[in-house]
């Protein structure tokens, strides 16, 4: 969950950086990337993920403060919080799993073009997993997730901060 959460509000910086910079307003930063129709998400779409994902899942209060503490215990509830967040993102759906081209989008802000050949994308394709372990969508969501925060998670703070 943390590596959606930095995941997330690296998207939300850059977007709302870019946002303001160039004068614009709402979802203009559209990709089709292999017939994959998609929008930069904003952080007021991550606020609401998050309250959507919450409320479907009954997810407990004290959960949801853990979750904004970036605090993702490896429990049911918080592996399909995950699953669901990164479903409403758009890059992640529970028979392929992730799509690391879009999450790569998302993290550039929708900034063309995104070299698909840099080491970041080699980072987000090592814990997008292809799910050889045969785990539920739930447990393979939460293990990609929490793959690219206990491996990456100073690359997206410093790409938070650099906006």
């Amino acid at each position: 969950m943390k590596v959606f959460i930095a995941i997330l509000c690296l998207t939300a910086a850059v977007t709302v950086s870019a946002h303001h910079e160039e004068g614009h307003t709402g979802h203009d930063h559209h990709i089709i990337h292999d017939g994959h129709d998609y929008t930069v998400k904003t952080k007021e779409d991550l606020a609401r993920f998050r309250d959507e994902c919450g409320k479907q899942l009954d997810v407990p209060a004290d959960k949801m403060e853990k979750y904004k503490a970036w605090e993702y215990p490896n429990d049911e509830i918080t592996r399909c919080y995950m699953k669901c967040v990164f479903e409403k993102f758009g890059f992640f759906d529970e028979t392929h799993g992730f799509n690391p081209y879009l999450v790569h989008h998302q993290l550039a802000g929708g900034h063309e073009p995104v070299d698909h050949s840099d080491e970041i994308h080699q980072k987000i394709d090592l814990c997008a997993d292809k799910n050889s372990q045969k785990s539920d969508a739930c447990t393979w969501a939460y293990r990609g997730g929490m793959c690219f925060l206990a491996n990456h998670l100073k690359l997206v703070q410093d790409s938070i901060h650099s906006h």
